[in-house]
């Protein structure tokens, strides 16, 4: 996803477990949402019995998200990762523990039992970002069109509400509904002419997605 201007960088981690599936990573971390250039791994099938034991491993380093099991992947080529921020001290053999429900990825490192990198993370299979639309007596529609034409698949319209009060906002705000969606909101507040803001007194922020829009 090209957006703002950054450099569009996008991360494609083959796993495994019982078959490979595909899922695309952007990993967030000094820059929240700058994806990989598109790369491909091929890690070994993970048995169960290997994830259990890894995380038995992790968890001896640091706290890891609860009641999700992680899915794994090895770094098996370093020299193809070594223009993403991410990855700059990782090594062959390097294990990433993705935890999608948490949006955190852990490298690894068994051999020296080290935490090599964490960093938050937005997974996205099929669409982008959620992104909630209120009507807060502004042109929703043109704001679509905006999203789409700035952001492309980047980002995705997960619903549209109205306001609770027309007046609950003076302009476009955006509003980082998830901790981790604050850059992408700056992003968004300066493709729409809007500002960031919290989420103003008396309004709530729809379930389900990161980023919200009073749409002014």
């Amino acid at each position: 996803m090209e957006s703002g201007g950054s450099k569009g960088i996008l991360g494609k981690v083959l796993l495994g477990v019982g078959i490979l599936a595909v899922i695309a990573m952007g990993v967030l971390t000094f820059y929240f949402y700058k994806k990989y250039a598109s790369i491909k791994k091929n890690p070994n099938l993970v048995a169960q019995e290997e994830v259990t034991r890894v995380t038995k491993l992790v968890s001896g380093l640091m706290t890891l998200p609860k009641e999700e099991t992680p899915t794994l992947a090895t770094v098996l080529d370093k020299e193809k990762l070594k223009d993403q921020p991410f990855f700059s001290n990782s090594k062959n053999g390097d294990i990433i523990l993705i935890y999608t429900k948490a949006q955190k990825a852990i490298i690894f490192r068994e051999k020296e039992n080290k935490i090599i990198n964490v960093g938050p993370i937005s997974i996205d299979q099929k669409n982008g970002t959620p992104v909630a639309l209120v009507n807060a007596g502004g042109n929703v529609d043109e704001v679509k069109n905006k999203l789409a034409e700035k952001f492309g698949g980047g980002v995705t319209v997960a619903s549209t509400t109205d306001a609770k009060s027309k007046s609950s906002v003076k302009q476009l705000t955006v509003v980082a509904a998830a901790g981790n969606s604050g850059d992408l909101a700056n992003q968004i507040a300066t493709a729409l002419g809007g500002t960031v803001g919290s989420l103003p007194s008396g309004e709530t922020a729809p379930s389900g997605a990161n980023i919200v829009i009073f749409v002014k």
